[in-house]
């Protein structure tokens, strides 16, 4: 059955970065076009940063403590919501009035990087409903090609198309995030020798992941309903929009490559983060 795919590439015109992953894409591209209709897309355009102020900080913080609890409640762990709250006033203390080495500074500008990088996801997700195509594939620009990645993806894309289509689908490529450190065991249902199956969709980094057609639409609707979660960052409105959907009952496939079929340069250290450069 023929169906269709948009690469999008989500970058801020670092020169390195977009000479080593556009050739890679190209030859992706190659590999797919003689059986699926591909469509490919770039979202750079950023305005100047400019550090977010006191209020609109604090503001996130406090949108990330609510989101926190309701992530523990959804990955079925225990949480004290008295005691969250009392470290939560005690850190907030610390940050914004003892500022130690300067972290609300550095707060108040990677806070405003996070909702750009935020906001770039969601153009993306919104250029791609207008494409009309089956599945989104993103990239964002620390992602590393590996040896077989083309392979893996091609045969992915006939799994999904046949036996998951029409259906609110995520699949996370590029990892990031040590499985202990995002605690999603309770949720895991199965594993093979590529994928790890998930009876609640997560999310593990933004840096590449799949979606279907379904499933942005799903997440276009909810961010219409609830447009503050636009202010968070993009694994955190991911996960928050799962919740979503968990409350409505409703399914989402979700598939971890593992290993990875991308990998995530910033993890692995082939690449500096963003926040490394940020001063004191």
């Amino acid at each position: 059955m023929p169906f269709s795919v948009c690469i999008a590439l989500i970058h801020n015109n670092n020169q390195l970065r977009n000479d080593y992953i556009r050739p890679h894409i190209e030859t992706l591209l190659s590999a797919m076009e003689p059986h699926i209709l591909v469509q490919t897309i770039e979202i750079s355009y950023q305005p100047e940063i400019k550090p977010h102020s006191f209020l609109m900080a604090f503001l996130r913080d406090i949108i990330y403590e609510n989101l926190g609890c309701r992530w523990r409640k959804y990955r079925l762990l225990k949480t004290n919501k008295f005691l969250n709250t009392c470290s939560f006033i005690k850190k907030s203390l610390v940050k914004y009035i003892l500022n130690p080495s300067g972290a609300a500074s550095r707060w108040k500008k990677s806070s405003a990087i996070e909702v750009m990088v935020t906001d770039k996801h969601i153009r993306a997700w919104m250029q791609f409903l207008d494409t009309g195509a089956d599945y989104l594939i993103v990239f964002e620009d620390d992602v590393i090609f590996t040896d077989n990645c083309v392979a893996r993806l091609m045969s992915l894309l006939d799994t999904l198309a046949i036996k998951f289509t029409h259906k609110e689908s995520y699949v996370d490529l590029g990892g990031g995030c040590m499985l202990g450190d995002l605690m999603i065991g309770h949720l895991e249902t199965s594993q093979d020798a590529s994928y790890r199956y998930y009876k609640k969709p997560v999310t593990n980094t933004a840096c590449a992941y799949l979606m279907s057609h379904e499933l942005v639409t799903t997440f276009s609707a909810h961010l219409l309903k609830k447009p503050w979660l636009r202010l968070t960052g993009i694994d955190w409105m991911m996960n928050s929009l799962f919740i979503l959907m968990d409350n409505q009952m409703k399914e989402c496939v979700c598939m971890h490559s593992d290993p990875t079929i991308f990998k995530h340069g910033t993890t692995t250290g082939a690449y500096v983060s963003w926040q490394a450069g940020l001063p004191n």
